[in-house]
């Protein structure tokens, strides 16, 4: 049966959509027919250069999503770099997590609409539907339910920007989506256990188990190292790959490329040296929470002083690099 939202979840008005059609199939549970190999290659093409725009993002986690759907994962942590909407002089997100949402809605809402794309037809009439839910009303935390046009068993679960005071409310909708549909959390708020009470690193065991399950499927992210600027993506099932942001000049104009310097493999389960560095690097905050193995700060560094184009920034050059950091978005 297609999922809706759950008694006492407040709705608001849904909003209707024509679902891209495509030719690749979605995954196991929903379509016999696999992707072509022609398929295969234009969406590795696609997955595999750098996303210049929020429209590459997009197209990069859809086809993210569908593959790890293909190979029976359905619990999606995606991680997406947002535009900045309605920033002043001293803050780009002067209305907080809520305005953060009102950014990340569109590109969510592409996402899921394409989704299930495959067994729709040219011809098909009916429309995608999406109602969106308030499931924390203290941080106004979306919950958007799709409900597919090509069935039941394609309608799929997104959560805009969870954190931790909303785990109960996930795991009750985890329940609703069933273990064959696609629940995505987007940009999740926590990063340590503590994040889920307790001290000392300890936190609500089956909260931590429950967001843990969720695997970056998709996840793009700016950090700054030793004043560089630096992106990390990841797009499904290949592995974290790192991005120098570079700076030249071609005929008087500001050429920006982003230069790859380095991947790192995706860590799947919990490994005992893992486990021993976190217990190594524990601090009054509390011990991470599985990051599957994403680069540190120093395995950053080491790339960028590996690159072989590597010059080390001027402290003038860094706080430029600093400001520049804080405007950069897709």
């Amino acid at each position: 049966n297609a999922f809706s939202p759950p008694t006492g979840f407040h709705v608001r008005s849904p909003c209707s959509l024509q679902a891209e059609n495509r030719n690749d199939g979605i995954g196991s549970n929903k379509s016999t027919d696999r992707p072509s190999s022609d398929s295969d290659a234009l969406s590795g093409m696609a997955t595999s250069r750098f996303p210049n725009s929020v429209e590459d993002q997009v197209r990069q986690a859809t086809i993210s999503i569908r593959a790890a759907s293909q190979d029976g994962i359905h619990r999606h942590s995606v991680r997406l770099l947002l535009p900045i909407i309605g920033a002043t002089e001293l803050d780009d997100w002067p209305g907080g997590a809520r305005q953060m949402m009102e950014a990340a809605f569109p590109l969510v809402k592409d996402i899921m609409t394409q989704l299930p794309s495959a067994k729709d037809s040219y011809d098909n009439k009916k429309k995608s539907i999406i109602n969106e839910s308030v499931i924390d009303q203290a941080d106004g935390v979306r919950a958007m339910f799709m409900q597919a046009s090509t069935g039941p068993e394609d309608d799929s679960l997104a959560v805009l920007l969870p954190s931790a005071d909303t785990v109960e409310q996930l795991k009750k909708l985890d329940m609703e989506v069933g273990p064959d549909r696609e629940y995505i959390l987007v940009n999740s708020q926590w990063v340590r256990k503590t994040d889920f009470g307790g001290f000392f690193g300890m936190g609500s065991s089956d909260s931590i188990n429950f967001v843990e399950n969720f695997q970056p499927i998709f996840h793009c992210t700016n950090v700054m190292v030793e004043g560089d600027i630096v992106r990390i993506l990841r797009t499904y099932p290949g592995p974290w790959r790192v991005y120098l942001r570079n700076e030249s000049n071609e005929d008087g104009k500001e050429k920006i490329d982003w230069i790859e310097i380095g991947t790192k493999d995706v860590m799947k389960t919990k490994t005992s040296e893992w486990q021993k560095s976190q217990m190594k690097n524990i601090n009054s905050d509390g011990e991470k929470l599985f990051d599957f193995g994403k680069p540190t700060y120093e395995n950053i560094r080491e790339m960028i002083v590996s690159w072989e184009g590597y010059v080390p920034k001027s402290l003038s050059e860094r706080a430029s690099a600093a400001f520049t950091f804080i405007k950069d978005t897709l």
